[in-house]
């Protein structure tokens, strides 16, 4: 890098840097670069916004809509592990490598979903597209922290808050148009051409990549729970009672078992603090994993109650589905602007818990206007919370784990998105009588995720006042 580019990057005497303002963080190309880094986020989680928009069409044609939960937990999930496992890969084997076999792997699940004839082998397709695209966006992130401070990551956040507004936007309206118009699997092709272009277009990123500290052994026993614990809440719906609660118990087993072994042993996946609550690093990532749990029963159960119950168009849907997104978004730009936004910020999760509340109503009922305002309140929350709570992700002595650490920021909210999405889809499958493919059974099941749902707001509110009493 050049002297110029490191600028805005920590101060070697270990104190707090100040935030660089707008210009001094796009200054020296930096914006292009981070531009360039950040277009990932339309493609990859554009692809897991399509994939809810299209629900409804996979469902019609390939039947499997207790599944519909896995659909976006397995892409999840998926998409966490190859964020944690990018860190321990580029400092064992470089990234060169690693960024084509991530390229590879997101083509071909985008288009082993899009040949596939049943739900469960839609999911896997699912499940290997968002490994390989989780991989790419993880590379981005630490590419990005290598050429800054934490001090810009509110700025930083902020930005990648306009493209999940593009995510937003293309992944549920292309999703709706293409199911509406087109045909779903199409759009599952769409969606790995343009994983492959971002993948040759990004590849000299690479360059700029610096990871440290010597090899460690691959954490293949927590990588394994993780995936095994998400994977089989996943699927337990397509059992009968009996068997799919004991299903679920072995999944929640292992996952229970993935943290303990996250707190007590290396090699880790993620950086050490990261599950040890009463720490900033820790309460913040426990407080995104939460509410982005919180945000799942809309995004899963939305578009099928909206097309199959009140017989809107899957394009309509989609539209739904931005409403929280921009909300989102819209709340991150604001709040880091203000001069009490970290105070003001305190209040995001309990402004998505009265959004919950709000779609528990409005939504089931049919009620547009009150649901529109009920999602937006939902994603505004949370876009209120969300800066800040990277800031202290990424602040303080991160203890030779920047490649780590970076690699959780990219991807611990979509850890909260697999074990909620996982988990709605569950307790949804489970009220609904273990199918659900008739209005009753779609409403009792948005429903029950919605109201289960509530709870995680919660949590994540108290987490975040943790998180955020210590200043960076």
């Amino acid at each position: 890098m050049t002297s110029d580019m490191n600028d805005i990057r920590d101060t070697p005497g270990g104190g707090p840097d100040p935030a660089p303002d707008w210009r001094e963080l796009l200054a020296h190309g930096r914006g292009w670069r981070i531009t360039a880094v950040l277009c990932v986020i339309v493609v990859h989680a554009g692809g897991n916004y399509a994939a809810v928009t299209l629900a409804p069409a996979i469902v019609s044609e390939v039947g499997g809509g207790e599944l519909i939960g896995a659909l976006t937990a397995l892409f999840n999930i998926t998409t966490v592990l190859a964020a944690a496992a990018t860190g321990p890969l580029a400092v064992r084997y470089g990234t060169k490598w690693l960024w084509w076999i991530m390229t590879g792997l997101a083509v071909s699940g985008a288009l082993i979903s899009a040949s596939a004839g049943t739900m469960p082998v839609i999911a896997v397709g699912r499940a290997i597209a968002g490994f390989g695209g989780g991989g790419l966006l993880a590379l981005g992130f630490v590419a990005l922290r290598s050429d800054t401070s934490a001090a810009a990551f509110p700025k930083i956040s902020a930005i990648s808050g306009a493209f999940w507004i593009g995510a937003a936007f293309a992944g549920p309206m292309i999703g709706g148009i293409f199911a509406d118009f087109v045909g779903w699997r199409p759009a599952f092709v769409l969606l790995g051409a343009g994983m492959l272009i971002y993948g040759l277009c990004n590849a000299g990123t690479l360059a700029r990549l610096e990871t440290e500290g010597g090899a460690e052994r691959f954490p293949i026993l927590s990588f394994a729970a993780f995936g095994i614990g998400i994977g089989l809440i996943s699927f337990a719906p397509q059992y009968d009672r009996f068997l799919a609660g004991f299903v679920t118990a072995a999944g929640l087993l292992a996952l229970a078992t993935a943290v303990w072994r996250e707190r007590a042993h290396a090699p880790r996946m993620f950086p050490r603090r990261a599950f040890r609550f009463r720490t900033m690093q820790g309460s913040a990532i426990a407080a995104k994993t939460v509410l982005g749990a919180s945000a799942m029963s809309i995004l899963v159960f939305g578009p099928l109650v909206l097309t199959q119950v009140h017989g809107h168009s899957a394009t309509f849907a989609g539209a739904f589905v931005l409403i929280e997104t921009i909300s989102w978004s819209g709340a991150s730009f604001a709040i880091v602007s203000m001069p009490r936004g970290r105070h003001l910020a305190l209040a995001g999760p309990f402004v998505t818990l009265a959004g919950l509340i709000g779609c528990s109503l409005f939504l089931i009922d049919g009620h547009l206007i009150g649901a529109a305002l009920s999602i937006a309140a939902c994603g505004f929350g949370l876009g209120m919370i969300w800066p800040f709570l990277g800031e202290q992700m990424v602040a303080g002595d991160l203890d030779g784990e920047q490649t780590k650490t970076m690699a959780m920021v990219s991807s611990v909210e979509t850890l909260g998105f697999a074990i909620g999405g996982a988990l709605v889809g569950l307790v949804g499958a489970f009220v609904a009588g273990g199918s659900i493919d008739d209005s009753m059974t779609i409403l009792a099941a948005a429903s029950a995720g919605i109201y289960f749902s509530m709870p995680f707001a919660l949590l994540g509110g108290i987490a975040a006042i943790q998180a955020l009493r210590t200043t960076p």
